[in-house]
């Protein structure tokens, strides 16, 4: 028997579950579909997931709310732009050396307002993801030598990407990343025997396999340091610093990517290149590889078709079925098209729909370095290289480097930016490039 206070509560509870009585009916429902009484329990770890993808389409939408620049190096119009956040990085690198250099003097020449100064050095800073504190610790323990920031390594990629669209050497020879400041690798010297069968039928199933050799030799890459400087606005402000930084990032990677072509190219084994000889001067020094016009044909104008033709049968035939090229000057183009008045079909094919310009077939890249097209006369000149320049290998010993200059512009009481990097050019095939050059006289 109940008391009559538990009956009373009881009867409350009766009158609260009527009023949920329709709920309950579609509780019960639930209950009888897939999953059933289940899945509800899942509910809880369902909903905490869906906090997380909350967090994460959060995220996405200021990632996207930044910019693309996020992704990566961009082209707008023809024109690259790194990152925003490696355009700060970069000027941030020279604010704070330049704030380490002749205890700070340097930094106070370029921006003499002291609250501006302040505030662009914790800009600087915040760039870096450190504190001014942090920062200048940074400098004291010298990371790279005593006057030195180093550019943080995850923005360093993009500045070898711009190299690598500007520079023909980069794109097409092979990088070797160099372990040493000295590495030797082996190259084929002369080539090798070839197989062959061992007699007719029956008469070779017991022959001795005769050896076959191969005649090789080291090659030693020897890393060597090249650079340049850039002289610095002393106009500095906060909102100057993303294309002051893209200004840096292009013209550093122009200029690397100008020198490694001339190196790879034209380089002559003299201090000029730091004694690295190029494919020109190989080619020049090994007369089976070279094409030369006859005497007096002194300008690039006397260049003929059947020239440019004979290069071809001076490589190694497996070089020509492995994405074999020409190499010469954009103005060469207008010798080129003169071979189209011959016959049909065209010799020469310009670029067009994405695909490069073509001779008899053959891809043409334009590197800037080489010999323009001139009446007048070039002798000696290299007019075109032609042949599988994967053969060659552009040697790295580690990253750019982006340091800052304290002496170079001391009379104009200037500060410069100099980019470094160390890297040797050799060939690792006798026969995968030939040349075509004009007559010495």
């Amino acid at each position: 028997m109940l008391t009559q206070d538990q009956e009373r509560e009881f009867a409350e509870i009766l009158t609260g579950l009527r009023a949920h009585e329709a709920n309950l009916k579609a509780l019960a429902d639930v209950g009888k579909m897939d999953g059933g009484l289940a899945a509800i329990k899942q509910l809880p770890d369902l909903l905490k997931r869906n906090d997380e993808l909350h967090r994460e389409v959060g995220r996405l939408r200021k990632q996207m709310a930044e910019g693309p620049s996020k992704q990566g190096v961009r082209w707008i119009g023809g024109v690259p732009f790194v990152t925003d956040d490696c355009a700060k990085a970069i000027t941030s690198v020279f604010i704070l050396d330049a704030s380490r250099l002749k205890d700070g003097q340097a930094l106070e020449s370029i921006i003499p307002d002291r609250n501006r100064r302040e505030r662009i050095l914790n800009y600087s800073a915040e760039c870096l993801g450190m504190n001014l504190k942090e920062a200048m610790g940074v400098i004291a323990k010298a990371a790279l030598d005593p006057t030195t920031t180093p550019l943080p390594t995850v923005y360093v990629p993009q500045v070898i990407e711009l190299v690598w669209h500007y520079g023909q050497a980069r794109q097409y020879a092979t990088v070797y990343p160099l372990g040493a400041g000295t590495v030797k690798l082996p190259r084929l010297k002369a080539g090798e025997d070839d197989f062959g069968y061992l007699g007719v039928g029956t008469a070779g199933m017991s022959q001795a396999v005769p050896e076959k050799r191969v005649t090789a030799e080291l090659i030693t890459f020897t890393a060597n340091k090249l650079g340049g400087l850039i002289r610095i606005p002393t106009e500095i402000e906060e909102d100057t610093f993303i294309p002051l930084g893209q200004f840096l990032a292009r013209y550093i990677a122009r200029q690397l990517a100008k020198l490694e072509d001339k190196t790879l190219f034209l380089g002559d084994g003299t201090a000029t290149y730091a004694d690295i000889v190029g494919i020109g001067k190989y080619c020049s020094a090994n007369a089976a590889y070279l094409t030369q016009l006859a005497a007096g044909n002194t300008a690039p104008t006397d260049a003929t078709v059947a020239n440019f033709r004979a290069m071809r049968a001076q490589i190694n035939a497996a070089a020509l079925v492995d994405d074999p090229a020409y190499y010469m000057h954009p103005t060469m183009e207008a010798l080129l098209v003169t071979f189209n008045t011959i016959g049909t079909p065209l010799i020469y094919q310009p670029a067009r729909g994405g695909q490069p310009a073509t001779l008899d077939g053959f891809p043409v890249r334009w590197v800037g370095v080489m010999q323009p097209y001139t009446a007048g006369a070039a002798p000696a000149a290299f007019l075109a290289f032609f042949g599988a320049l994967r053969y060659w290998f552009l040697g790295e010993r580690g990253a750019p480097r982006i340091e800052v200059s304290r002496e170079v512009f001391f009379a104009t009481d200037e500060l410069a930016m100099r980019a470094l990097e160390r890297i040797d050019v050799e060939a690792m095939a006798i026969d995968a490039m030939s040349a075509l050059q004009t007559a010495a006289a």
